[in-house]
């Protein structure tokens, strides 16, 4: 999964079965994940470890065991919370995906409210139905990596009994709960967030990013890192790298040349973040990234 990507415009897994589920088990400049977006609905499991999940503006501490609901268009990103190690699975799908070829009652009174946004969004151990739904989740992981005969059904059927029983349990809760102010500042991360995914190969600066969003330099650094947890120049670089990564496994072009392509002024600072965030040169980085 390309973790640094801010809007994801890719089919998971496939156009006749649109369903992912990635393992993330490596830092990304110290994030699981960044912030990022996308229409698909998302579950996503801690199988060890613990992180600091965020969905839209709050944090909420995930343990072993416990998983998270990202509703579509949710602005979701994850953090280590010490320096254990961690592991999680992230199961990506088209809300099509649990549709049916015409518009029912299973669409109407169940699936239309898995759009909204859940204010009790962790799924702990702590009652019966949320380990089944726990069970149901480790069960589809294992499928869609065995990949037996019929696992697509089996995994729709999962999904479908997951959200019967998190609606059963919600159905008072799953309606437009929207903070206004939340939603006003989540709407302007996600307008500068885009604009930097659509822009990184340019150079960048704190006045046009703030000038976005009419703020002052200074309030709009303090906004971005309070919601991001890096700064809009950390940010980018990360941006920048991850695109470059992608450019040093899948092409042979000069590392002068990628580190120009992703929007760095010069190879020698291009290195130095680059080592700073993946621990090695990029030179390295290709070469164990050929073996």
């Amino acid at each position: 999964m390309e973790k640094s990507l801010l809007h994801e415009a890719r089919v998971h897994g496939d156009p006749m079965f649109q369903l992912g589920v990635y393992e993330v088990s490596e830092l990304n400049n110290q994030v699981i994940f960044d912030c990022h977006w996308h229409y698909e609905l998302e579950f996503v499991y801690l199988e060890k470890g613990e992180a600091s999940f965020q969905i839209g503006t709050t944090l909420h501490q995930l343990k072993a065991g416990e998983a998270v609901f990202v509703p579509s268009g949710g602005l979701h990103a994850a953090y280590p919370l010490n320096n254990s190690e961690f592991r999680l699975y992230a199961i990506v799908f088209d809300s099509n995906f649990l549709s049916s070829f015409s518009y029912d009652a299973i669409q109407h009174k169940y699936l239309d409210l898995l759009n909204t946004e859940s204010p009790f969004p962790i799924i702990s151990q702590t009652n019966s139905w949320e380990k089944n739904i726990i069970h149901y989740l480790q069960k589809i992981i294992s499928l869609f990596q065995t990949r037996d005969i019929a696992y697509e059904l089996e995994i729709k059927a999962d999904l479908l009994l997951i959200f019967s029983l998190f609606i059963k349990h919600h159905s008072t809760k799953l309606v437009a709960f929207r903070d206004p102010i939340e939603q006003e500042k989540i709407a302007r991360l996600k307008q500068v967030l885009q604009f930097i995914q659509d822009n990184y190969p340019h150079k960048l600066t704190i006045y046009e990013l703030a000038t976005l969003v009419r703020m002052s330099e200074g309030h709009f650094s303090r906004f971005f890192k309070s919601l991001v947890h890096k700064t809009p120049i950390g940010y980018i670089n990360s941006i920048r790298i991850n695109h470059a990564t992608r450019l040093l496994k899948e092409t042979d072009r000069k590392i002068v040349d990628i580190a120009m392509d992703v929007g760095f002024e010069n190879q020698s600072y291009f290195i130095k973040t680059f080592k700073k965030q993946k621990k090695c040169t990029p030179n390295s980085f290709r070469k164990m990234n050929l073996q």
